[in-house]
């Protein structure tokens, strides 16, 4: 993991505990199913840990990788290795009595570390316009940090919490491309709707950035939700 998350990790949690005392403190374990994005995407798992310091703030941490290892035999990827942290931290709006959840914002950080070995593919360099490099065989390594402000709602049912969330943010990819095999200039003209994924861009690259999905959580604590006084 990058020094600046091990810092941050270590920091933030110092911090939060100079906040006042609260019943509400205690771990909760989280679980999210999330895209691999290396050729067509796969799925990962991602199962994380959180904790409360009070009723207003909390810290996650999760870590994703691949759920399904095998390759297809269609596949132009293989040697696929895949693994992502994330940590987020979480301020808790109070809501009125007698709701089931309440909402939240935060701000997140996580890096990706992504390498495999692709086939029959193209990449952007330093030619002009639409002239790319072909090539029959690359190792790429893609790197992926990303930095968003979160938004989300909890709901729960006991110790039981479904975390419904959304984040934009900035996307920022690092690609080196090596062991390349005949490769040849060539102009790319896709037709109709084309996605031209992050990695066949080679060098340093800034993307916005859009997440969202569904969190399952479990408390191990009697959870309250925060309450306006």
């Amino acid at each position: 993991m990058p020094k600046p998350f091990l810092l941050l990790l270590l920091i933030l949690p110092a911090s939060l505990l100079a906040q006042k005392d609260s019943t509400q403190k205690g771990w909760a374990a989280t679980f999210t199913v999330t895209a691999v994005p290396i050729g067509q995407p796969g799925l990962g798992i991602q199962p994380g840990v959180e904790y409360r310091f009070n009723d207003r703030y909390s810290l996650l941490a999760e870590v994703a990788f691949r759920a399904n290892k095998n390759i297809s035999k269609d596949s132009s990827e293989f040697d696929k290795h895949y693994l992502k942290f994330k940590t987020e931290l979480r301020y808790h709006m109070p809501g009125n009595k007698g709701r089931w959840g309440h909402e939240y914002f935060a701000f997140q950080l996580s890096h990706t570390t992504r390498t495999f070995t692709t086939r029959n593919g193209f990449y952007h360099g330093d030619l002009p316009g639409d002239s790319v490099y072909y090539y029959s065989q690359a190792a790429i390594k893609s790197p992926v940090t990303t930095a968003s402000v979160q938004f989300g709602t909890i709901l729960t049912e006991g110790r039981f919490a479904l975390d419904a969330f959304i984040g934009i943010g900035a996307r920022f990819i690092n690609t080196s491309i090596s062991d390349i095999k005949n490769q040849a200039k060539g102009i790319h003209t896709p037709e109709g709707l084309h996605f031209t994924a992050s990695y066949s861009y080679a060098g340093n690259k800034t993307m916005f950035h859009l997440n969202g999905g569904i969190r399952f959580m479990w408390h191990f604590y009697h959870f309250k939700h925060p309450r306006k006084q």
